[in-house]
């Protein structure tokens, strides 16, 4: 594959990512607003205030994209929290993971530096699918390391996931993560529901 073919590509999963990610949370949020209309004008009113951020930001993210530019970074709090908005709960282990402020001890879980940008994606991909296909249910976002690994999972209890096949996300997602020099498992968790698991080596060989 040529240089030209390559960055076609790379774009090509940018956009599925941030739109794909986008669209997932503003149908759930729209579908919140319409089962909540009558009954609770102000939960009708905090899902359209979520749908206008959600676009709103994923139009930011498409148009950089398509102009070729991808952020080293992603901020994994502002990504959660517009999933919660969006009516998905998600739990996150550790909370420094997500949250600085809550970190209390020096020896606490982070992401290492040249893993950021590719556990913010693989996040951003596995809680779009959990969003498109798990139905109600609650997301994991957790992250283990020891010294040889760092091992990301997100997983979900949800029903909608059985028999569908490898897409363009979970192909781009596994590409990153082999990019970056680590190992991708998707599938069935034991007792039901979905789980996603990046584990990376502590030192890049």
């Amino acid at each position: 594959m040529d240089v030209v073919a390559l960055e076609r590509a790379r774009i090509a999963g940018e956009v599925h990512d941030v739109a794909g990610h986008g669209l997932a949370a503003i149908a759930m949020q729209a579908g919140i607003a319409l089962v909540v209309l009558d009954e609770d004008p102000e939960q009708a009113r905090a899902s359209l205030q979520a749908i206008r951020q959600t676009s709103t930001t994923a139009l930011a993210q498409l148009r950089a994209a398509l102009d070729g530019i991808d952020p080293p970074d992603g901020d994994l709090a502002a990504l959660i929290d517009g999933v919660r908005a969006a009516g998905l709960p998600v739990d996150v282990e550790p909370a420094t993971l997500i949250d600085p402020a809550a970190l209390t001890d020096p020896a606490v879980l982070t992401v290492p530096y040249h893993l950021r940008e590719t556990v913010y994606r693989v996040v951003r991909e596995s809680l779009t699918n959990v969003l498109r296909h798990a139905g109600p249910t609650r997301a994991l976002v957790r992250a283990t390391e020891d010294r040889q690994d760092f091992v990301l999972e997100v997983a979900d209890r949800g029903a909608g996931h059985a028999g569908a096949p490898e897409g363009r996300g979970l192909a781009g997602m596994r590409a990153r993560v082999t990019e970056a020099g680590g190992h991708l498992t998707t599938g069935p968790r034991e007792g039901g529901g979905f789980q996603v698991v990046a584990r990376f080596p502590q030192v890049r060989a």
